[in-house]
């Protein structure tokens, strides 16, 4: 299968996941309000943050291992007991005793100790999709995000629409989905594949040789991993220390409509960083500027839409008291797509072991949001926090560019400038997606 095709079957697949997202949303929104709203989305990302900095980057290494041939599977499975084993409790300790009384100081001690639960699940959840993406397995990897989005509807329906079970019940409904999505994970890892010897050339890798390199590769783009998921989320965090809940979960609101945009981007990034972690550096570097063209194209195209029709989409879907969120999705719409084009640079950074380049862009970026974002939620609050993260987005897509830009001589016209060629390509692909 090529990069576009399993790049548009991913964002089919992706698109379908979002049709089921929405309806649980508007459901939360709904029924717990703006501020219920922002209480569930601390519950839910600050644990999970939490969980992605204790994993140190082991997950993107044992993709990186495994789709680049350096470990077997077997050997990769033992390792991720003892990372389970060993993050989870560190990452509890890190939430309830740091976390938490920072960002839910005004939330009821039974929901912040509840949502702990979510930081051993997350890492398991972590590990198991790492496996699945490092055999280029990126349609079961999608799916379970579909399945899991699917549990989180049904559950929230059961939850908040029979029982009436409010911001808790949100909570053990969104934590007994993540729990139940967990085996189907499990069940479709390749597990044929644990007793074959694989290696392309190098030698494979075990025991304390493969934790060695497992964490040599994650913790060199870690770095880049945690601000990149911080310049996405530390500002509902910021939020929620500095503006408090209700805009929080006006900003839920606004981040969850211009995700749709991040579709694109993540689908193109989940087939390229396994494919050129496979087939090399030169080979990768050929793919890079259509991909970047596809992206542009595409999420410009999305961005126009939502700016156009996201007031009535917000009013329509969450009601009239979530219309301020508006203000915020429209300044998170132009660097959403920024962020999509670097998206791609960073995918080859990762598949070439050049994580260090994506540690540098996100890390400029990231301090620069962090300034932006003390000065401006205090006056400003959800749109603040909006504004802060379109210029760092943008900011992190320029020195992506400037960095990639010392690997290869190619015009940035090569990579902003549609082609008319571009255009036929896409039609042809979506034809070839739907045919087959």
């Amino acid at each position: 299968m090529s990069l576009a095709v399993g790049s548009a079957r991913t964002v089919l697949i992706r698109f379908v996941t979002l049709a089921v997202q929405i309806p649980a949303s508007i459901l939360i929104a709904r029924l717990l309000g703006v501020e219920g709203k922002g209480i569930y989305t601390l519950l839910t990302v600050v644990p999970w943050l939490v969980a992605f900095v204790v994993l140190g980057g082991l997950d993107t290494a044992q993709t990186w291992l495994l789709s680049s041939r350096r470990a077997g599977l077997r050997q990769v499975l033992m390792l991720d007991v003892g990372i389970l084993l060993t993050a989870s409790p560190l990452g509890i300790l890190l939430y309830l005793w740091v976390a938490a009384p920072r960002s839910l100081a005004a939330v009821p001690p039974a929901l912040v100790y509840a949502s702990a639960l979510l930081v051993p699940l997350v890492i398991f959840r972590f590990l198991l999709l790492a496996i699945l993406l490092g055999r280029e397995k990126v349609v079961r990897f999608n799916l379970v995000y579909l399945v899991t989005s699917g549990l989180v509807l049904a559950l929230m329906v059961l939850a908040l629409g029979v029982m009436k079970a409010g911001t808790g019940g949100a909570l053990w409904a969104f934590i007994c989905a993540q729990t139940l999505a967990l085996p189907l994970a499990a069940w479709w890892i390749p597990w044929r594949e644990a007793g074959e010897v694989e290696s392309a050339g190098a030698e494979t890798l075990a025991g304390g040789a493969l934790f060695r390199k497992s964490l040599a590769y994650g913790l060199k783009g870690h770095l880049a991993g945690v601000l990149v998921t911080f310049n996405q989320r530390f500002d509902i965090f910021l939020l929620g220390a500095m503006a408090g809940a209700r805009e929080v979960g006006l900003y839920a609101v606004a981040v969850a409509v211009a995700e749709t945009v991040w579709h694109v981007p993540a689908s193109v990034q989940l087939n390229l960083f396994p494919r050129v972690s496979a087939v090399g550096a030169e080979e990768g570097l050929r793919k890079i500027p259509r991909a970047c063209r596809m992206t542009l194209l595409l999420c410009l195209a999305l961005a126009v839409g939502l700016a156009a029709l996201g007031r009535p989409m917000v009013a329509l879907l969450f009601g009239s008291d979530f219309l301020p969120a508006f203000a915020p999705l429209a300044a998170l719409l132009p660097g959403v797509v920024a962020v999509s084009v670097a998206g791609v640079f960073e995918s080859y950074f990762a598949g070439v072991d050049r994580r260090q380049y994506q540690s540098v862009s996100v890390g400029i970026a990231f301090a620069a949001g962090l300034v932006l974002c003390l000065l401006l939620i205090p006056r400003y609050g959800a749109l603040g926090a909006a504004l802060a993260s379109s210029v760092s987005y943008t900011l992190q897509m320029a020195v992506s560019l400037f960095l990639y830009s010392r690997l290869t001589r190619l015009s940035p016209r090569e990579y902003f400038v549609p082609r008319r060629e571009d255009l036929v390509d896409l039609a042809a692909l979506a034809r070839e997606v739907f045919r087959s």
